[in-house]
């Protein structure tokens, strides 16, 4: 327990540290950002409206966007250069979980009978950037077209599909299609890589748009007809993120969510220093440490802690009904043979709510009360109540002065028990006490 006490207690000021050094890493930057950073507002572009970055426009400052994805703006056109190659947009994405434009070559003639694509990039084209590797302009769809050039014609391959119109006597072209169909596996040994498309799907699965296996060359020309999707620029390698950029990138979303950043930013914090190139091995198990002392305290404070309390309440309140049980027990026999029970309201009323009070003693008070009807004046000893006891007592003194009837003991008349509140019911002596005379005549004696 004490382990839980001390595990409760070092990640609330870990998390308040962990907060301040946060913004100490942000604040410079931030401030650095406002000298710095180029106002880059938002802008329309033929049928697009409020479009930011990524995007930018040749008019827009240094700084805003990416070269790469730069627009070329007409009244109802927008258009984009990727590898000396005039693209149309025709849709972009920028919500939901994958960002992404849709492109269609402006260049070849769709229109005709025996297109060729001019797609010139393998999957996943990257340049490196800060030791990281950026992707930009990569298809989403994983799934690629090719177009081969043989100079053998190629029998008994279910998987090259001729293209007649683009073949001659002595070149043969075909096209493969379906998932890997670009890989080194499939291309015979007189075949060389001539072009490719991206298959056309809004999402890295495609389920919307499954190519089909071994397609023939006009459902291919349907499929550059339509275009396909290139991602936003995003980064694979995160290991070399340094940890400011990691944080910042934290909190380059909107203010809810930044918010829900702000509360779990210690998590952020070490997972950021997890994915930074750490130089000392030893520094990388210091967040293991952390993370382990943070669990342990939530595991103390929302289900170790709860339960010992529930175990302490559930033995006490067994004790407390035993102890209980056992004196309820022995007044049922007791009431068929001895003093009269009362419930306490009755106590209450005897003694006029405690009104006149006789004397006090080492087990309880003693008052004064009046039993109705007959106006018997009794003498009620409330007892007080000990956690550590029982009920022994109370039993022992109810069996042996209930069942004595003698001139010279005084008559137990009543008792009253209800949970914790018990009280004994004596015939009242109105000369008082027997001590005062027994410590007077000592008195008188000496």
């Amino acid at each position: 327990m004490r382990v839980c006490v001390y595990a409760m207690a070092m990640p609330t000021a870990l998390k308040a540290l962990t907060f301040l050094f946060v913004l100490a890493v942000l604040a410079p930057d931030q401030s650095e950002g406002q000298h710095h950073q180029p106002y880059c507002p938002s802008f329309s572009c033929g049928p697009f409206r409020n479009i930011s970055s990524p995007f930018r426009q040749a008019s827009d400052p240094p700084g805003c966007g990416y070269p790469s994805y730069e627009l070329v703006c007409s009244d109802t056109k927008a258009t984009i250069h990727i590898d000396n190659v005039t693209y149309h947009v025709s849709a972009i994405n920028d919500s939901g979980s994958y960002f992404w434009l849709w492109v269609v070559d402006a260049d070849m003639d769709l229109y005709s009978s025996c297109p060729l694509p001019r797609w010139n990039r393998p999957p996943y084209s990257f340049r490196v950037v800060n030791d990281e590797m950026e992707v930009e302009l990569d298809p989403l769809s994983r799934r690629q077209t090719c177009f081969l050039k043989c100079s053998r014609e190629v029998k008994d391959n279910g998987m090259y599909m001729p293209v007649a119109c683009l073949s001659s006597n002595d070149t043969y072209v075909y096209v493969l299609t379906g998932y890997g169909s670009c890989s080194m596996e499939y291309l015979e040994p007189s075949c060389g890589y001539l072009a490719m498309t991206p298959w056309p799907c809004h999402s890295p699965s495609c389920w919307d748009y499954e190519p089909l296996e071994n397609a023939s060359y006009v459902d291919v020309v349907k499929s550059m007809r339509i275009g396909f999707a290139v991602q936003f620029p995003f980064r694979y390698d995160r290991m070399s993120r340094s940890i400011k950029e990691c944080l910042i990138l934290q909190f380059r979303e909107d203010a809810i969510s930044c918010v829900l950043q702000i509360i779990v930013v210690d998590g952020n914090f070490w997972r950021c220093l997890l994915d930074s190139r750490v130089g000392d091995d030893a520094l990388s198990v210091v967040p293991f440490v952390f993370l382990s002392v943070k669990w342990l305290a939530v595991l103390c404070r929302f289900v170790l802690a709860p339960l010992a309390v529930l175990i302490l309440l559930a033995h006490k309140y067994w004790k407390t009904r035993i102890t209980i049980d056992a004196v309820e027990k022995f007044l049922r026999m007791q009431q068929m043979l001895g003093p009269m029970r009362y419930a306490y309201t009755d106590i209450t009323t005897i003694t006029s709510h405690f009104r006149d009070k006789l004397g006090q003693g080492g087990y309880g008070s003693v008052f004064k009360g009046v039993i109705l009807p007959g106006k018997v004046h009794v003498a009620v000893k409330m007892l007080e109540g000990n956690p550590n006891c029982n009920g022994e007592d109370f039993i022992n003194e109810v069996s042996t002065i209930g069942r004595i009837h003698h001139v010279n003991v005084v008559r137990l008349m009543g008792f009253c028990s209800e949970e914790m509140r018990r009280a004994l019911v004596y015939e009242y002596m109105p000369q008082g006490s027997l001590d005062k005379y027994i410590f007077l005549a000592k008195k008188s004696f000496s």
